[in-house]
């Protein structure tokens, strides 16, 4: 009989302690109301009072050029040079304990799976300093970047200038054997039958050229040879980024409701834990 009855007496208990933690919670009601209106005041001034933070992205692929020789294409700068690079020049940090005002650039990062494309995060005061300085940092890596494609790509366009210019030669010996050959075959066909294997020569060489041609025009051409440029486009954001108000002032809510009941049990311990004043009335 006793085993049947001790989960009700525990039952019991437990409804007990629910009701103190309620009494307690309904006692200090009004502590619990002021910290939660603290804690939502100062989350409310600091979202509507704090300037406002403005962040702008894009996505800049690195120019590529492949060089004969090379089984790949080379990088125009290596992306992780780059990128210390760039948040060297326009980062927050400019020393040790000296920071930039804004706009700066705030990440300038390898996009995750690809190693040619950096994922660029300006941060401004306003919508239109963070595209602007977005946009500055491109135009400039661009700029750098074209003379380092040009002076890459050049010996590549000269040498098929040079092919096209041999073609040319090339083609205009064909013509005159050809014209030499058929006046020839009437008078002298041995010396026509010597013509027509020169001519073969020839044309053995224009195939050669086209061949070489060929393989140097797709050398310079994407997806193998291509300069830098932006995926996308760069737009000023529509509301910015820091501060998140509904986070803020969500976060205000539930920090203000914690430290409220924390704070009401708290002072619920000190006054259960003081001692019972003694009685000044003595009796003789």
């Amino acid at each position: 009989m006793q085993r049947t009855q001790q989960p009700t007496l525990q039952r019991k208990d437990e409804g007990i302690d629910l009701f103190a933690f309620w009494a307690t919670l309904v006692e200090r009601k009004v502590l619990i109301f002021i910290c939660f209106t603290v804690c939502l005041g100062a989350g409310i001034a600091f979202a509507y009072l704090k300037s406002p933070v403005y962040e702008s992205n894009v996505k800049l692929r690195i120019g590529q050029i492949k060089s004969d020789g090379e089984a790949t294409p080379s990088l125009l700068e290596n992306a992780e040079e780059l990128s210390a690079r760039l948040l060297t020049q326009y980062g927050e940090d400019i020393a040790q304990g000296i920071k930039r005002e804004h706009p700066f650039i705030t990440q300038a990062t390898l996009q995750r799976g690809v190693t040619t494309t950096l994922q660029l995060t300006a941060e401004g005061a306003t919508a239109d300093d963070a595209a602007r300085l977005l946009n500055d940092v491109v135009k400039a890596v661009q700029r750098d970047h074209t003379v380092l494609f040009e002076d890459n790509r050049r010996p590549i366009s000269d040498r098929l200038q040079n092919l096209e210019e041999q073609r040319a030669t090339l083609q205009k010996q064909y013509a005159d054997l050809t014209a030499l050959i058929e006046r020839l075959k009437a008078s002298d066909s041995v010396q026509a039958s010597l013509m027509m294997l020169q001519r073969g020569a020839i044309v053995d060489s224009l195939n050669q050229q086209d061949m070489e041609r060929l393989r140097l025009a797709q050398q310079i051409t994407p997806p193998q040879t291509r300069p830098t440029e932006l995926l996308g486009e760069i737009v000023a954001p529509a509301k910015a980024s820091r501060p998140k108000k509904m986070l803020v002032l969500a976060f205000s809510a539930a920090f203000g409701l914690m430290m409220g009941v924390i704070l009401a049990f708290f002072m619920d311990f000190l006054a259960k834990a003081k001692p019972p004043e003694r009685n000044a009335d003595i009796t003789y």
